[in-house]
């Protein structure tokens, strides 16, 4: 839950509600102000949908979402004379990407980085991907029944498909819970591929011819353009042969959006996108494609400065840590005592039970921290630290390591983790599946802290790193070197004791 409280039910209060898109509105601007639309008006408010500026919508797909869904979506040079309140929507009252009109009262719902200060009808999200997200988190909660309303769910779904690059780029557990709606496939297929004109065409293949490489890394410049072009245009050049990773990146009016795409198990797209946008914006994504923004105004250099700088100082920030090949000497890592802290486990069979007619299912944990992908076996338990991660564990060395206390698992935490069928899309929380636990007996590491950032290859998932920060702890069990792991170092002070 994300929104301040009861925020619909104030906006719900005035008569005559004018929801803005930002000028030259996209498809998460669109869908999130026609959502809210349909909610307000179920409650007998009143509530139009504009946009301003000087340019009519053009591009083939967003015409065609309008006529689809019967989108009443108005383009003004001025507010209806009834207005009590404006909301925009997607963008910020007084941006330079939306035109400003003078309104009795004004609200705001956005989940770009924060331009104008907070206040009580101001709602801004910038850790979310799309600000359809953020609507359909206040709508359900609201119990409004956006399943049932086939143009809301399609709005909504599709305006974050478009924000996110088919999905690729989600940043939060929130973006991926609403990828789950129901949807018209068939329509977003049409959309999908009605997205290039011939000019943006030339976009692409401009911005192909315009690169830089750094150590197997592709910096590609494209013309202004929306994030679903840029991804496109990312998407080819990490074809290009002698490149692990690549950069599309465009100069809008405030901001610098950026496309990333990665094939080498070394770099982590979302991880890469964070780094680059670190203090000046937000990125995110999966393993292989993700985005981010970046305040225009922070890069006082130029953005190719700027962006080259980052490139280069994450190549050379990392140190990398493989299981199966690890170098450190254990005998002069210090030795530390887990203390003996109440854990949460549920058994992967008590969550998707093992049935006779069908294979063991492949679920999705997710948390706030990521998706990890197992396989349910009788010998897979999930362990639940003390801020909601979750790492997979065998049953034998579970039955070593801990007592069951026979309690049921009952904690409060910022994103409770769920886990999903990958094959039927049944999620469930994983929490009311949890019991509590306790250490067995006394548990020893080596560890050490991290003196600058560090990937760290486990013998879990070979192709996935942990990601350490400096002044987090490298920890290894100490009756299984091969057993090495990252923690964080708020966790690891609460949870481990130095050995004289």
């Amino acid at each position: 839950m994300l929104e301040k409280e009861n925020y619909l039910n104030k906006i719900a209060t005035y008569k005559n509600v004018v929801i803005q898109c930002h000028d030259a509105p996209d498809a998460d601007a669109i869908g999130s102000g026609y959502a809210l639309q349909c909610y307000l008006k179920s409650l007998g408010v009143s509530a139009k949908l504009i946009y301003g500026g000087q340019n009519e919508i053009s591009k083939p797909n967003l015409r065609m979402l309008i006529s689809a869904l019967k989108i009443d979506l108005l383009k003004v040079s001025a507010l209806p004379a009834e207005t009590d309140l404006l909301l925009t929507v997607d963008c910020q009252y007084g941006a330079s990407n939306v035109q400003k009109f003078a309104a009795p009262a004004v609200a705001v719902i956005d989940h770009h980085r924060a331009e104008i200060a907070d206040g009580d009808n101001v709602l801004i999200r910038p850790s979310l991907a799309s600000c359809a997200t953020l609507v359909w988190d206040l709508l359900r909660n609201e119990n409004f029944e956006i399943d049932k309303n086939y143009s809301v769910c399609n709005a909504l779904y599709y305006g974050l498909f478009t924000d996110t690059n088919e999905l690729s780029e989600m940043r939060h557990p929130l973006d991926r819970d609403l990828s789950d709606l129901p949807y018209d496939a068939a329509l977003v297929r049409k959309l999908k591929n009605s997205a290039i004109t011939l000019d943006e065409l030339t976009i692409v293949s401009n911005a192909l011819k315009n690169y830089q490489v750094f150590n197997r890394v592709g910096l590609f410049q494209a013309s202004p353009c929306d994030q679903n072009l840029l991804g496109f245009t990312s998407s080819i050049a990490q074809q290009i042969d002698g490149l692990d990773c690549c950069v599309a990146y465009c100069v809008q009016p405030s901001s610098i959006k950026l496309s990333i795409r990665c094939c080498t198990r070394e770099i982590m797209a979302n991880e890469f996108a964070a780094f680059l946008c670190a203090g000046v914006g937000s990125g995110g994504g999966n393993l292989e494609k993700a985005g981010g923004a970046i305040n225009a105004k922070e890069c006082l250099a130029g953005p190719a400065a700027f962006l080259t700088n980052r490139i280069k100082a994450y190549l050379t920030n990392f140190e990398l840590i493989y299981a199966e090949n690890n170098c450190d000497d254990f005998s002069t890592m210090r030795r530390y005592r887990k203390l003996p802290i109440r854990a949460g486990f549920a058994r992967s069979t008590d969550i998707f039970p093992l049935t006779a007619n069908r294979k063991a299912a492949k679920i999705t944990i997710r948390t706030l921290e990521g998706d990890i992908d197992i396989t349910v076996a009788e010998d897979i338990y999930l362990m639940i630290g003390i801020q909601g991660e979750v790492y997979p564990i065998r049953r034998e060395r579970f039955e070593q390591s801990y007592i069951r206390l026979n309690t049921k698992c009952e904690t409060t935490l910022e994103y409770s983790p769920t886990v999903t069928d990958q094959r039927t899309g049944k999620k469930l929380p994983l929490i009311p599946f949890a019991e509590n636990c306790l250490p067995r007996e006394e548990k020893f590491v080596r560890a050490r802290e991290l003196r600058k950032d560090t990937k760290v290859f486990s013998s879990w998932d070979n192709e996935k790193y942990f990601l350490g920060r400096a002044g987090d702890f490298f920890v290894v069990t100490e009756n299984d070197f091969n057993d090495c792991y990252v923690i964080t170092k708020d966790i690891f002070r609460k949870s481990y004791t130095e050995e004289a």
